[in-house]
C-alpha cells in the first residue's frame, strides 16, 4: 500500500469546484480546510492508476495554487530494511537515499 498526503493550497471560494475535480481521480480524498484555503488531501494507490501520475494530475486541477507533500507510506520501502540489531546509523548508511546517491 502506499498512500501520501498533500496539503494544497487553493482560493477557499473555490473549495466545491477543487474537491469535485480532484475526488473525480482514483484514490483521492478530501478532508478538513482551514479558512485560508490550506486543503487536506490523501492519495491511495488505486488500480490501475500510477501514485505519480495521480499526483502530476492534481498539480494541474485549476483551483490548486500550489503542493506541499506532508507525509509519505510506502510498504515497499519496509521490504528494503535491514532487521538485524545493528544500530540505527548502521542501518542508516544501509538505505541510500537518491539524494544521497546522486551527490556520490
Amino acid at each position: 500500500m502506499n498512500i501520501v498526503s498533500l496539503v494544497l493550497r487553493i482560493h477557499p471560494e473555490t473549495r466545491a469546484a477543487a474537491e469535485a475535480a480532484l475526488t473525480a481521480y482514483p484514490g483521492v480524498e478530501c478532508h478538513g480546510m482551514s479558512d485560508d484555503g490550506k486543503l487536506v488531501v490523501t492519495v491511495e494507490d488505486a488500480e490501475g492508476a500510477a501514485m505519480s501520475d495521480t499526483l502530476i494530475a492534481l498539480h494541474r486541477v485549476p483551483q490548486v495554487l500550489a503542493a506541499t507533500l506532508a507525509y509519505e507510506h510506502c510498504d515497499a520501502m519496509l521490504d528494503d530494511v535491514p532487521t538485524s540489531d545493528a544500530p540505527f546509523s548502521n542501518q542508516s548508511q544501509a538505505l541510500k537515499s537518491p539524494c544521497e546517491e546522486a551527490q556520490s
